[in-house]
């Protein structure tokens, strides 16, 4: 077995069935979608060539397009500066030594089991405008004239998404912190202890450095999740009122399979491509950093 896994010719053979079916499963996709980007189709009728047109109405033309960006990029920092510091900041709870922890953490990872649609569902009921538990609380506590149609109001449908999103998966965040804190001796906190480093000094100078790599890990998954967010807005408000909250993923799904123009949800899928691209370039470029040892 040692002779066989010493021999490079040998393991690059074994590799080359993994490799065929990845590159024609994965890059033989991307490719049959940028050649359909360039395409007039809508799936039945011959292909009718129109160059960048797609591209051109896509960046000039489609309001909306620049509307399901944004959004895009409202997920992304939702996740990297709410959902994340949330996380860290339950993990650091949970993490204490007190009675009911286990509890607790549990009751935070709980919502992370279901399924993004189970969710979804859930929370469209409490936002309801007529039988929302959310609109019957604010009339309970005396503050019924903030009750409104929050999934229906172009002021509040992304803020109210967002709301459950970060909701849904902060828990996940969490778990994987909570993990990367159990993983750090308690000599380093009894060492900053003699020097009189204790609390939210312990945190700063211990906790935080030591668990750099999980946190890049968070921020890598966060970033991801933003990027291909698609059931809880399909579910939740179908891109709307408005295109409010449209998302990429989205629009892509809209006009490939329900508006059968094939040529132009290509291009939104050659868009998505190149975005994922660029932003794992910078993540790679900002969050590459020699590893901290004490």
């Amino acid at each position: 077995m040692e002779r066989a896994l010493s021999d490079k010719k040998l393991i690059a053979l074994f590799l080359v069935p993994g490799l065929t079916i990845f590159l024609v499963f994965y890059f033989v996709p991307i490719l049959m979608t940028a050649y359909y980007s360039f395409q007039e189709w809508d799936g039945i009728n011959p292909m009718a060539f129109v160059g960048l047109d797609n591209y051109t109405k896509m960046f000039t033309a489609d309001k909306s397009f620049w509307k399901a960006v944004w959004n895009s990029v409202a997920f992304l920092l939702t996740g990297v500066f709410v959902q994340l510091p949330l996380s860290f900041g339950l993990a650091l709870l949970v993490s204490r030594k007190m009675k009911g922890r286990k509890w607790f953490r549990n009751i935070y990872f709980f919502p992370v089991v279901m399924s993004t649609t189970m969710v979804s569902l859930l929370w469209v009921k409490i936002y309801d405008p007529n039988i929302g538990m959310l609109n019957t609380l604010l009339e309970a506590v005396h503050l019924g004239s903030w009750a409104q149609a929050w999934l229906g109001d172009t002021k509040t449908a992304l803020l109210s998404v967002l709301i459950v999103t970060t909701w849904h998966y902060v828990g996940y965040n969490m778990l994987i912190l909570f993990a990367g804190i159990q993983g750090i001796s308690e000599q380093y906190y009894e060492a900053a202890k003699l020097d009189g480093a204790v609390g939210w000094k312990a945190v700063r100078y211990i906790t935080l450095p030591l668990l750099s790599d999980v946190l890049r890990i968070c921020v890598v998954l966060n970033v991801i999740y933003a990027l291909k967010t698609f059931e809880s807005v399909y579910v939740m408000t179908n891109g709307g009122p408005l295109h409010s909250t449209t998302m990429i993923a989205l629009k892509m799904f809209q006009e490939a399979f329900l508006k059968q123009n094939f040529g132009y949800g290509s291009a939104l899928a050659v868009f998505m491509v190149l975005e994922c691209l660029i932003i794992a370039w910078v993540l790679n470029k900002v969050l590459t950093r020699e590893k901290i040892e004490y």
